[in-house]
């Protein structure tokens, strides 16, 4: 039972035991070859890596698996450590790589769109079957009709925090009405919606952040974020971490059609 899945459409094993040691068997095959530098190239995979990822994302979504899978692959590395010809830092990014790219193919394949799946996908794919649950929020909210002028605000607050910090907001420093604002919707909402990240209610989140448009467009309208006083630029700067805190870890905005 642990050779399943053999190909793409085969079965996936029936048990918690086959799943697991199919696992096992997979991730110490491919781990096994990216350690000694056999690595799929375009048109060579004499070894069926492919196939045993694909297997290995499939028995986990099939599953409902929620395992980190840098925890399992740097283990399967570690079980390695002495046949190792490569950094094993390296073969882990590698491997993470490796399975990032099986996995945007096969979401592609089943008719998510490619921009999501990379917006989703850039953010990480520890938790593979989280992930996917993430693409699929992410996809309903793209439909909505008002979705565009929304993933233009945040694309806003996302290129603009490029190379700065995250610091604390000093609401006495807080002067224009749009700023004001948006620093009390952020308020108002942070808690409910950091509470139905965690709970893995991603559309409710995704919603109850999207009423944040009408004060991130005020914002931009109507305030300079870069001004000479360096005290209120980063006030401001660090008032727009606060809203890209609540979607930088689910999906990047900017990698969006």
């Amino acid at each position: 039972e642990h050779y399943l899945p053999r190909f793409a459409e085969d079965r996936i094993p029936a048990s918690d035991i086959g799943a697991i040691v199919g696992i096992a068997d997979k991730l110490d095959t491919i781990a096994g070859c990216f350690g000694i530098g056999l690595v799929p190239t375009g048109t060579a995979d004499p070894y069926g890596l492919r196939r045993q990822c694909l297997g290995i994302i499939n028995i986990i979504l099939g599953r409902h698996y929620h395992i980190s899978l840098s925890a399992i692959v740097n283990k399967s590395i570690d079980l390695l450590e002495d046949k190792l010809t490569r950094p094993a830092q390296t073969v882990s990014q590698d491997v993470l790589n490796f399975f990032a790219g099986r996995l945007a193919n096969l979401l592609v394949s089943q008719g998510h769109p490619a921009d999501v799946v990379d917006a989703v996908i850039s953010c990480g794919i520890d938790d593979i079957t989280d992930m996917v649950k993430r693409v699929k929020a992410l996809q309903q909210l793209k439909q909505a009709p008002d979705f565009e002028p929304l993933a233009i605000a945040f694309k806003r607050v996302v290129n603009i925090l490029s190379g700065t910090d995250a610091g604390p907001v000093d609401t006495a420093l807080l002067q224009h009405p749009a700023e004001i604002a948006l620093h009390e919707k952020y308020d108002a909402l942070s808690r409910q919606v950091i509470s139905l990240m965690d709970s893995k209610e991603y559309l409710a989140a995704l919603k109850c952040i999207a009423t944040l448009r009408p004060e991130v467009d005020a914002f931009f309208d109507g305030v300079m974020v870069m001004v000479e006083d360096v005290a209120l630029r980063n006030n401001r700067l660090a008032l727009l971490h606060e809203i890209g805190s609540l979607f930088k870890n689910f999906a990047d905005f900017t990698r969006l059609s």
